[in-house]
């Protein structure tokens, strides 16, 4: 009878979590098709799971914003190996005489009993710690509140009457043969404890103890889907189907003639992959810790951005599902049933209609104007969420359906859509710059090794403009054969696509790409790494597949070769600052520091702040922010604190926009008197031999 019970209430239990599977499966269903390709590679994939997954390997690394919380790791792969005992339970709940011993040599089951019985003790100990850190450390974002406290008890419930089971069964067995069952060391210390006991009391314990383990596990399985502990559930498939190309910031060309596709406003715009993403949210609160915004206090947290999407999701596909169900009734019924299922349809309509957006409600405009697109949320998240996409994805929705920008984007748009330049200035003095030097136009050069893209910053901002003509007399130095655009050259638009206007940025992409095109070379040089994560990672979206390194990676492969050999000595002590497109989006963190240490540097001349490489802190500038007013305190400010707290005497850079908000931040600490910002290259060409005047100074051509 008790089986016949137990398989009732298994049937029952599963036939509940199948249900709310479907539901999360049609929900995320709704998303439209994913434009990259999520079954091919098939071994990477395994691999990526077998490595994410069950060996936790981002779970496990430790950074500057972070520890790993090792319990969590013990709690879960603890879980793993108890699964395998709890397979065996339920089997017998259903057929009492069995168990995997009839599959196994005795002593590997002795074994995994025993594995099994230990790390049922190591995760009742490690619920306990998560207990008393929730309860009495209270780490910053992961607080104890009725969710944990549930899913925690249950865990820990578990665990206690799994002892109570083994301990009544090893009692009984104690109490009449003298020796307790093997491979229970933890279990048997709880037989101990309760023998001498009678074969009644202890088959009730027994009993009981099953009864209760096998309810509290089947009520935690259907509690799962409805708790922070989804990513149980989400985590594995969002790895396998993991975006494995190079490109981890993979913006899906938009058709500008469909409307439809103008952005995402609402939860069925996302790709099914994004809606997945939001299953697999571990709540470790990494990505918030490292975002710039959240921790500068603007209105972001990337955690609760995933959230609010997964509810926006579920709330509207219930509400979606409960409206097919009545449009089904409607079709097939009649007369007075009609009524009543157009009543319903009526009143289910006006609650859509009423609720509020998603965008510009769930989740506020201010929220997606604060991202600065670095990635360091997507670079920790340990089930491999991608956050800015998403955002980046609503701000297309802002500016191209919903038209709500704020001011100065407006202004900087203009500028670009105008003068071809986000400063607004003429466009005919973009060559301003090389007044007076020695640089080679495609027209002088038609057939250089290399175009040598200048960047809008490169050839309009003034602290730029120094940097730029070091690069040159670098380049000229090393006699690399190179060409620049001149005054064909135009904006990226790189700020227009990570702002959302992506009309604006497609403009930008094709008359460049016009340009390129005419060109003999596929081989670019770019100093900004925004031009050149577009003119990389972007433009092939358009026809423009080039060969595109950054200025450091080049200047890097120089010195290696002996092109170029720095001499004089650089006297005072450097750090450098991780540019977020160099580094985190194009995994460039070598070069600018092989550059560095290629230096005649004073003894212990480079000093490392605590943030950097891939977990190097944004200067505040990407994602458009460059161009838009901040609110004190301002992102630039934080991480010009973490450069000075170095002690270095100068901070190197390899990005525009990096070198723009970090003397700005200098500036803002009175600190421009005694530390310099400088690009890696403007280092670089101070330690270089004297360059005769005649290869920086253009010839006059003969009267």
């Amino acid at each position: 009878m008790r089986s016949v019970l137990f398989a009732a209430l298994l049937a029952l239990a599963f036939a509940f979590f199948g249900r709310t599977i479907y539901a999360m499966v049609r929900a995320a269903s709704r998303g439209r098709p994913d434009a990259r390709p999520r079954l091919d590679q098939i071994p990477a994939r395994l691999m990526s799971v077998l490595v994410y997954f069950f060996g936790q390997k981002k779970v496990a690394e430790e950074g500057p914003q972070h520890m790993t919380s090792k319990h969590h790791l013990f709690i879960f792969w603890g879980f793993l190996i108890i699964t395998i005992g709890t397979v065996e339970l339920l089997v017998s709940g259903v057929v009492p005489s069995f168990h995997f011993g009839l599959f196994m040599p005795e002593a590997a089951y002795t074994g995994l009993r025993t594995v099994i019985d230990l790390f049922n003790l190591i995760v009742l100990l490690m619920i306990g710690w998560a207990l008393f850190r929730r309860i009495v450390i209270q780490p910053r974002l992961i607080p104890m509140n009725l969710d944990a406290g549930v899913i925690l008890g249950s865990i820990g419930a578990l665990m206690v009457t799994h002892f109570l089971f083994h301990g009544f069964h090893g009692a009984a067995a104690l109490t009449a043969t003298g020796s307790l069952p093997s491979g229970a060391p933890v279990s048997g210390v709880v037989a101990r404890s309760l023998a001498p006991i009678d074969a009644g009391t202890a088959g009730f314990g027994e009993s009981a103890a099953f009864w209760l383990h096998t309810g509290i596990l089947l009520a935690f399985l259907n509690y799962l889907p409805y708790s922070k502990h989804i990513h149980l559930l989400g985590a594995l498939p969002n790895i396998a189907l993991r975006n494995l190309s190079a490109r981890k910031l993979d913006m899906p060309k938009l058709d500008l003639e469909d409307e439809e596709q103008w952005g995402v406003g609402t939860f069925e715009q996302f790709s099914w992959k994004s809606l997945v993403d939001t299953y697999a949210c571990t709540e470790c609160a990494r990505c918030s810790n490292y975002c710039p915004a959240y921790n500068s206090g603007k209105n972001l947290s990337p955690m609760q951005l995933v959230h609010d999407i997964r509810y926006e999701m579920l709330d509207r596909d219930a509400l979606y599902a409960e409206r097919d169900a009545l449009l089904a009734r409607q079709s097939a019924s009649a007369g007075h049933d009609r009524e009543e299922v157009d009543a319903q349809l009526a009143a289910l309509e006006r609650r859509l209609e009423e609720m509020e957006p998603m965008v510009g409600g769930r989740i506020a405009d201010e929220t997606l104007w604060a991202c600065t697109t670095c990635g360091a949320c997507q670079e920790v998240c340990p089930v491999f969420i991608e956050h800015p996409l998403k955002i980046i994805q609503m701000r297309q929705h802002l500016v191209l359906a919903a038209e709500r920008v704020p001011g100065d984007l407006a202004r900087t748009f203009r500028n670009i859509e105008r003068q071809s330049n986000p400063w607004g200035i003429a466009a005919d003095k973009r060559m301003d710059w090389a007044e007076g030097l020695e640089v080679p136009t495609v027209e002088d050069n038609p057939d250089p090794d290399y175009i040598l893209w200048i960047g809008c910053a490169g050839a309009f901002d003034q602290r730029i403009t120094r940097q730029t003509k070091a690069l040159v007399k670098v380049l000229n130095a090393a006699g690399v054969s190179y060409a620049v655009l001149g005054h064909a050259e135009s904006c990226t638009g790189d700020p227009a696509r990570r702002a959302g206007n992506e009309m604006l940025f497609q403009m930008q992409a094709e008359a460049n790409i016009e340009v390129l095109n005419q060109q003999k070379t596929r081989k670019v040089i770019a100093s900004c790494p925004h031009c050149l994560h577009t003119l990389r990672h972007d433009y092939p979206q358009f026809g423009g597949d080039y060969e595109v390194v950054h200025h450091t990676q080049l200047l890097a492969t120089l010195i290696k070769d002996g092109k170029l050999r720095p001499e004089k000595q650089v006297t005072r002590s450097v750090t450098y600052h991780d540019s977020c497109y160099l580094g985190r989006w194009n995994g460039e963190f070598e070069a600018p520091r092989a550059i560095l240490a290629g230096l005649n540097l004073p003894r212990g001349g480079t000093r490392e702040p605590e943030r950097r490489k891939r977990h190097g802190m944004c200067c505040g500038a990407g994602g458009a922010r460059m161009f838009m007013e901040e609110e004190s305190p301002r992102v630039n400010e934080i991480r010009t604190d973490e450069l000075l707290a170095t002690g270095a005497e100068t901070i190197a850079v390899a990005c525009p926009f990096c070198n723009i908000m970090i003397t700005d931040g200098v500036k803002a600490r009175d600190a421009e008197e005694k530390v310099a910002v400088l690009d890696v290259s403007e280092l670089l060409a101070e330690s270089l031999p004297d360059v005769p005047a005649s290869s920086l100074v253009r010839r006059a051509e003969p009267s």
